[in-house]
C-alpha cells in the first residue's frame, strides 16, 4: 500500500507547546502507551553512534492498533479512545486520558516513527503499518503498510526517536533507571508481572523499596464534596532525591512538588498524595500553579507535615539500629544498666548526641574498632564530669532541632567549645597541614626550592588521609616488580614472581607510591590500589606525565601475574598544573572530570587519573569544612607553616624559612 499523509487537526502552536515537554515525562509517556495497551513488558533502549546517543527506541508488545484508527488516534489532540475508557480489556487502570502523551516524543528528537503490529483476530487480521511524523510539519504525518518481520513478537508498538535534540543525562540508563522508577513504583506494584526494561536495568520498585509507610490525611472540602487524601512514602535504598508527587486515587503520577522538602536528613523517598481531588485540579491545569492555588497549598503543607513527622520517626528508629550495632560491636561505652535516674538521664543524654554526631560526622562510622571505642568514651566522659559543655555543643556544633535542645534544658547549660575543639583537634591538625602545604607547593620560593622525592615524596607519603579513607602505604619508591609482590601478598597467594615487570620499553619503572585497602564486595579479597606519580610543583603535566602512568598501567593490565590476581587500580599523576594537552584528555564526554582512560578486564578495573594539588587540597578541605564552620576554626598561614615544620622539619629543610613565619 502506498504512503498516505494525513493532517492533525490541532493548530501547530499547540502542539509546538507539547513538544517542549520535559524529556523525562517524555520518556515516561511513550512507556505509559505501551502500559495502557495491555504491554506485558516494555523495553527502552538507548541507540549509540559516534557521536554519543542518536536514537531513543521504546518497544512493547501492547495490542496497538489498526491503521485505519491512526487518523483518529494521532488526527486530533483530544480525542483520546482511553478518555471513553476507565480500564483497558485486562481490566489494568488507564493512565492517559487526553491524548497528549504522544506528541511529547517529539522533545527527544525531531523524527518519530511507530511500527505498529495491530492485535489480529482470525475474521480480520491486522497488518503492520508505519507511522512517521517529524517536529518541523508536526501537522501532518504519515501511515503506510510494511511487510511482517521476525521480531519474535506479533504484536505491539515500536517507537523509535531518531535526530535527537541534545545529549541528556536521561539517555545514560542509570540515571533513566533513577527518574522513572518513582513514576512507575505504584503501578508495578500493583501489576507485579509488568516488566519494564531501560537499558538492560529492569524497574524493581520491590528491591528497591527499604520501606513504605501509608497515611490517611484529612478531609478536604471542595465545592460540597469532601474529598479523600492519601499519602503513601516510599523510602528507596539507593535513591537520594527527596520528591513529592501529585497523584489520581489509583496512584497515577500527574506531577511532581517542585520544590525541596528539608529537615528529613539523609532519607531518600518519594511520596505518593493520591486524591480524586487531585485530579480534578489537573483537568482544570491548577496542579501547575502549586503554592498559588490555595487548595492546593493546603493539601501540600499537610503532606508536607506528615513527611516530616514520619521521617522523624525513622530517624529514632535508625538511632536506636545505631545503638544496637555499637552494642554487637562492643564500642558502647557503656555496659551495664543504668542504676539511678542520673545515670539514666546521663545514657539518654550521651544516646541522642552520639547518635546525632554519628550522622554529621561520617569519620565516626567509617573508624575501625579501636578509635570509634576511644571517640564514644571521651563522649561519656563529657557527658558525666561536665555535661552543662554539651549545650553549646548540640546547639552550635551538632545543630539539633530546638525541640531537642528543649528537651535536655533541664540537664544542661551554657558553657564554651573548649572540650569539643580539644576533641577535634586531629582535625584541626589536618586543617593546618593543608594550609601549610598550599603554601609549600603555590609559594614562588617554596616551590622552587622544594625536592621531589626527598621532600614532597617524604611528606605525603606519612599523610596518606590525603586520598581517602583507609589507604595505608604498600610500596614507597619502588619498582613495578615490587608492585607486583606486594599486591601478591595482599591477595595470599602463591604466584612465582621469578621476571621484573617491563614497560612498553622494557623499563622496569620506578612507582613513588602504592596505597592499599579492602573494599566491600561479594569477593572477600577484593583490593583497592591507588598508584600515585608525584611530580614537583613546577612541572606541568603534559603528554610526556600522561604518557608514563598510562604506561605503568599497562604495565600491570597486560602483565599476565597481575591479571590472575582480580582488584581494583586507579593510577595519579600529580603537579600543581596541566598543559593543554593534559586538559583535553582529562576533559572527555562520557568519563568523569580528570580520567583520561578507563578499562575493565578479567575482574581487573583500571582508571588512570590527571589530577592538581589544587583539586586535592580542595576535595580535602570540602570533607572537613563542616567541621571548620561549626568550631569557627581559622588556620592562619603562620600556625600552619609552624605545624608543618616542627612536625616534618626533616623534609622542610630549605624549604621554609623563619622569615616565612614572621611574614
Amino acid at each position: 500500500m502506498n504512503k498516505q499523509t494525513h493532517r492533525v487537526e490541532v493548530k501547530a502552536d499547540h502542539l509546538s507547546k507539547l513538544t517542549r515537554s520535559d524529556p523525562v515525562k517524555a520518556l515516561a509517556e511513550l512507556i505509559w502507551n505501551g502500559l495502557d495497551a495491555d504491554a506485558t513488558r516494555v523495553d527502552v533502549t538507548f541507540g549509540k553512534g559516534t557521536l554519543g546517543t542518536d536514537k531513543v527506541i521504546v518497544s512493547d508488545n501492547g495490542i496497538g492498533f489498526p491503521m485505519n484508527n491512526a487518523v483518529s488516534f494521532f488526527g486530533a489532540l483530544g480525542g483520546s479512545w482511553k478518555s471513553r475508557e476507565g480500564k483497558t480489556d485486562e481490566g489494568r487502570y488507564l493512565h492517559g486520558k487526553e491524548g497528549r502523551g504522544r506528541f511529547k516524543a517529539f522533545s527527544l528528537g525531531r523524527y518519530v516513527e511507530w511500527k505498529v503490529r495491530p492485535r489480529s483476530d482470525s475474521k480480520a487480521p491486522e497488518k503492520p503499518f508505519l507511522l512517521t511524523a517529524k517536529v518541523d510539519s508536526l501537522e501532518q504525518f504519515s501511515t503506510e503498510e510494511i511487510q511482517q518481520d521476525n521480531s519474535g513478537s506479533d504484536r505491539g508498538v515500536i517507537v523509535t526517536v531518531s535526530e535527537l535534540h541534545s545529549e541528556l543525562k536521561i539517555f545514560e540508563p542509570e540515571v533513566a533507571v533513577s527518574k522513572l522508577l518513582p513514576i512507575f513504583c505504584l503501578y508495578l506494584r500493583n501489576y507485579s508481572d509488568i516488566v519494564i526494561s531501560i537499558g538492560g536495568i529492569q524497574l524493581d520498585p520491590v528491591n528497591a523499596t527499604r520501606t513504605s509507610h501509608t497515611k490517611n490525611l484529612d478531609m478536604v472540602p471542595h465545592e460540597g464534596k469532601e474529598h479523600t487524601v492519601e499519602l503513601e512514602i516510599v523510602e528507596w535504598n539507593d535513591l537520594k532525591d527527596k520528591e513529592l508527587w501529585y497523584c489520581t486515587p489509583d496512584g497515577f503520577p500527574l506531577q511532581k512538588y517542585d520544590r525541596q522538602i528539608r529537615s528529613i536528613g539523609d532519607f531518600g523517598f518519594s511520596a505518593y498524595l493520591k486524591s480524586a481531588l487531585l485530579s480534578v485540579l489537573d483537568k482544570e491545569n491548577r496542579i501547575g500553579l502549586g503554592d498559588l492555588d490555595p487548595v492546593l497549598r493546603d493539601i501540600t503543607e499537610s503532606a508536607v507535615t506528615a513527611i516530616k513527622e514520619h521521617f522523624s520517626r525513622r530517624a529514632i528508629e535508625e538511632g536506636q539500629a545505631q545503638i544496637r550495632q555499637w552494642k554487637s560491636e562492643n564500642v558502647y561505652p557503656f555496659v551495664n544498666e543504668p542504676a539511678t535516674p542520673v545515670e539514666t538521664a546521663e545514657r539518654q543524654v550521651f544516646d541522642i548526641v552520639a547518635v546525632d554526631l554519628s550522622e554529621k560526622l561520617p569519620s565516626l562510622k567509617q573508624s575501625d574498632k579501636q578509635s570509634k571505642a576511644f571517640q564514644l568514651k571521651m563522649l561519656r566522659l563529657a557527658v558525666e564530669n561536665s555535661p552543662e559543655d554539651l549545650q553549646t555543643v548540640i546547639a552550635e556544633v551538632l545543630n539539633l532541632p530546638r525541640e531537642k535542645i528543649e528537651q535536655l534544658s533541664e540537664l544542661l547549660r551554657d558553657v564554651s567549645l573548649v572540650g569539643i575543639i580539644n576533641a577535634s583537634k586531629l582535625v584541626a591538625n589536618r586543617l593546618d597541614f593543608l594550609k601549610g602545604l598550599e603554601h609549600l607547593l603555590f609559594d614562588s620560593e617554596s616551590k622552587k626550592n622544594l625536592k621531589e622525592r626527598s621532600q614532597l615524596h617524604r611528606i605525603i607519603a606519612e599523610n596518606t588521609w590525603l586520598f581517602g579513607h583507609e589507604f595505608s602505604v604498600s610500596v614507597d619508591d619502588r619498582s613495578l616488580t615490587e608492585v607486583l609482590r606486594k599486591h601478591r601478598e595482599l591477595k595470599k597467594l602463591d604466584i612465582p614472581i621469578d621476571e621484573p615487570v617491563r614497560r612498553i620499553d622494557g623499563s622496569t619503572g620506578i612507582v613513588d607510591l602504592m596505597l592499599s585497602r579492602a573494599i566491600p564486595s561479594r569477593y572477600e579479597d577484593e583490593i583497592e590500589h591507588l598508584v600515585i606519580e608525584l611530580k614537583r610543583p613546577k612541572v606541568k603535566i603534559g603528554e610526556s606525565e600522561c604518557s608514563q602512568i598510562k604506561n605503568y598501567a599497562l604495565a600491570v593490565t597486560r602483565d599476565e601475574r597481575f591479571r590472575s590476581l582480580s582488584a581494583t587500580w586507579n593510577f595519579w599523576v600529580i603537579s600543581n598544573e596541566m598543559d593543554e594537552y593534559a586538559m583535553y584528555e582529562s576533559n572527555q564526554d562520557g568519563r568523569p572530570l580528570g580520567i583520561i582512560q578507563q578499562s575493565s578486564r578479567d575482574r581487573i578495573k583500571s582508571t588512570i587519573w590527571v589530577k592538581t594539588w589544587s583539586q586535592i587540597i580542595k576535595e580535602n578541605k570540602h570533607r572537613l569544612q563542616f567541621i571548620q564552620d561549626k568550631l569557627d576554626y581559622s588556620v592562619g598561614q603562620e600556625d600552619a607553616l609552624r605545624y608543618l615544620r616542627e612536625t616534618y622539619a626533616k623534609f622542610t629543610e630549605g624549604v621554609i624559612v623563619d622569615s616565612d613565619l614572621s611574614g
